[in-house]
């Protein structure tokens, strides 16, 4: 059942076993999961069904340290949420990301705990079967040149979503069920403790054509993003205090995103390479599985490289750059009308016109690499509350992102890892964009739009704010879903590990409910 919130009396009391704030992957997710369920779930998001301005404007923030992106651009708050705009990219985080190998570093479980709700999670986001070795793809390990098929750097797959836009594909779902009710324009203002001393009795909820109500329910559970989650927690509580879960001063710190920028150029020895060395260099249909499931190849670290020189995960994609080549009038015009045949067929790519020309003998100049990296876990890279205020009155978030020291001499001792395996199998060489100081990154170095960290999972309270089921440590019946929660990045989207949680954040709460 789907409601507009603007309808609700003012001062009306909704009662409900759980209510999930927030109508993105996690908060769909969670709902689906009480679809059939003997309890009523409550699922409110601000925006409605499609864009508003007015809406996204609640996101606005302030930097006040390294530059960061604009906060009404990057995430999006309407019914979906953020999935209305992903570019589908989908991969578990590797073994090596659970682990404790960095400072703050490591998760209360291992991957392998993870991988049955990883197998769900494929479904969820509409993507193949839970396989990402290359050669489950077809792609073997003589199809790739020397310095990218081990044992340094190894080949990896992400799977490609639709993309799945989590609202319009799962609205119908949820407006015909009958024991969850979805509220739009509904914003979440701030909890409130009541007598029971280590629970929230309840949430204040107001719109922004000025109706204000409240929800009282037995759980629950924030799923807002990796910015608004922490920014939820900082509002709520007693006047005057530092919010709920923020005991040990946690909330919003440890802000993580991945790590973005150009590396470089590895000129080639062979400009002739075959160019199927590089299969999978764009979204291909994967014939195996149906031909309906897409891939996108990269290159990374190997596990043992990660665990063995103590570095965060790293992977990169690679554009090619061909050299001009002399041809002949009649050879020139039949290169250019072909391509522009194939790229005004449907369901062609810029792959299939590059393989004609490649076809015609011109030579591959240069490969371009631009890496995606995991952020080091960093208390002082956080999010605060500002001075600004929103529509409702309160404040607006500050960002104060921060990237270490540590973070740059790993990313130089990687790029020196790749220029060393480049050289040493004769591949070419390695023209890095790096320079070799602590500070100093690339002009176009960038903290993408994978908000992380902000409520920390781990079981001990003083070193995060939620537990391993997700819980935040000193309240009994509240929970936080999304990236929020996340101990460490990685180098891949983190959409499939956040819907990978919230299922099994659903069967926790079921089981608690039954």
């Amino acid at each position: 059942m789907i409601i507009d919130a603007r309808s609700v009396p003012a001062g009306t009391v909704l009662e409900t076993a759980v209510c999930i704030i927030g109508a993105g992957a996690a908060g769909i997710t969670l709902a689906r999961e009480f679809i059939g369920s003997s309890f009523e779930t409550l699922l409110l998001e601000s925006g409605g069904i499609e864009f508003s301005r007015n809406t996204q404007d609640l996101y606005q923030g302030t930097d006040v340290g390294r530059s960061f992106q604009d906060l009404t651009t990057c995430r999006l708050r309407f019914f979906g949420g953020t999935t209305n705009h992903w570019a589908g990219s989908c991969a578990p985080y590797d073994a090596a990301d659970f682990e404790p190998r960095f400072p703050y570093h490591g998760w209360p479980f291992n991957r392998a705990h993870l991988d049955p709700w990883y197998r769900r999670a494929q479904e969820v986001c509409q993507i193949g079967p839970f396989e990402y070795a290359p050669a489950q793809w077809g792609i073997s390990a003589d199809q790739l040149p020397p310095p990218f098929n081990g044992p340094i750097f190894v080949c990896k797959i992400l799977q490609q979503s639709p993309p799945t836009r989590f609202g319009p594909v799962y609205e119908p779902e949820l407006r015909q069920a009958a024991k969850v009710k979805v509220y739009l324009q509904a914003n979440a203002i701030g909890f409130f403790i009541g007598d029971h001393e280590g629970e929230v009795d309840e949430l204040a909820v107001g719109t922004l054509s000025g109706v204000s109500f409240a929800v009282r329910a037995r759980i629950f559970v924030i799923a807002v993003g990796g910015i608004e989650n922490a920014r939820l927690l900082l509002l709520s509580g007693k006047p005057g205090g530092n919010g709920l879960g923020n005991e040990h001063d946690l909330v919003g710190r440890y802000f993580m995103t991945n790590l973005v920028y150009s590396g470089g150029t590895i000129a080639l020895s062979d400009p002739y390479v075959d160019i199927d060395a590089f299969t999978g260099l764009y979204a291909q249909p994967y014939g195996g599985f149906g031909g309906k499931y897409k891939y996108l190849s990269q290159v990374g670290l190997s596990p043992e490289s990660i665990r063995n020189l103590h570095l965060p995960n790293a992977k990169f994609f690679w554009g090619l750059q061909f050299a001009p080549k002399r041809l002949g009038g009649h050879d020139r015009a039949l290169l250019d009308d072909l391509s522009r045949v194939i790229r005004n067929l449907d369901g062609t790519t810029e792959f299939a016109a590059r393989k004609i020309a490649f076809a015609r003998r011109a030579p591959l100049q240069s490969l371009d690499i631009t890496w995606n990296s995991a952020q080091l876990p960093n208390p002082d890279s956080r999010v605060l509350l500002g001075t600004e205020r929103d529509a409702f009155g309160f404040r607006r978030v500050a960002i104060d992102w921060q990237v270490t020291a540590a973070d740059k001499r790993k990313a130089i001792a990687t790029h020196r890892l790749l220029g060393a395996e480049v050289g040493r199998t004769g591949f070419g060489r390695l023209r890095s964009t790096l320079t070799t100081d602590d500070t100093t990154w690339p002009e176009d170095f960038y903290g993408d739009e994978h908000h992380m960290g902000t409520t920390r999972m781990h079981a001990d309270p003083t070193l995060g704010v939620v537990d391993q089921n997700c819980r935040v440590h000193s309240l009994a019946n509240l929970y936080v879903a999304g990236s929020s929660v996340f101990p460490t990045s990685s180098a891949v989207n983190p959409t499939l590990t956040i819907v990978a949680l919230a299922l099994r954040l659903a069967d926790h709460i079921k089981e608690r409910l039954a």
